[in-house]
């Protein structure tokens, strides 16, 4: 008889490759995701509203019209909102951004849009610091574009304390 041989104990080993594979298509797929979201979010203080209605929306059911402000400063805005001069810096129509000067090229932006998604609705986002006098003509580019209904964004108040409601 041959001799026997005596095997060593087998230690059991994990294969973290899947694992790292999974992690890493997180990773990428969330800074996509979010790359893609923050397109649409140029940095503003829009105005509150007291009563308001909301109104949820897909993203191919809107064409998002930005008009930035010439300076976006947090800390400065909760000193005081109104020392800032009230120009826009440009305005940003999907991913176009245009001189906010550029009426032609926003109308004809909003235009292509709207092509593009003939149900969509507009949805004009101001920053709270801007003077309705520097609005106002991105109002009229829009409306030049066939637009008859345009909706308006304001940040939504907090809901009250509850020591405010005693």
């Amino acid at each position: 008889m041959p001799p026997r041989r005596r095997r060593a104990p087998v230690v059991p080993q994990m294969n973290l490759t899947p694992l790292i594979d999974v992690v890493m298509q997180l990773i990428i797929f969330f800074m996509l995701v979010s790359h893609l979201a923050s397109e649409e979010m140029v940095p503003m203080w829009v105005p509150r509203l007291d009563a308001a209605q909301t109104q949820a929306m897909e993203k191919s059911q809107r064409i998002v019209v930005s008009v930035a402000p010439e300076s976006f400063s947090p800390q400065a805005r909760e000193a005081d909102p109104l020392l800032f001069p009230g120009v826009p810096r440009g305005v940003q129509v999907g991913r176009q951004w245009f001189e906010a000067g550029d009426l032609d090229g926003i109308t004809a932006a909003v235009e292509a849009a709207r092509a593009a998604h003939p149900h969509a609705q507009v949805i004009l986002r101001a920053d709270a610091a801007l003077h309705y006098q520097a609005v106002q003509p991105i109002m009229s580019a829009i409306a030049r574009a066939g637009i008859q209904q345009l909706s308006i964004a304001a940040d939504l108040p907090h809901p009250p304390h509850a020591q405010d409601q005693e």
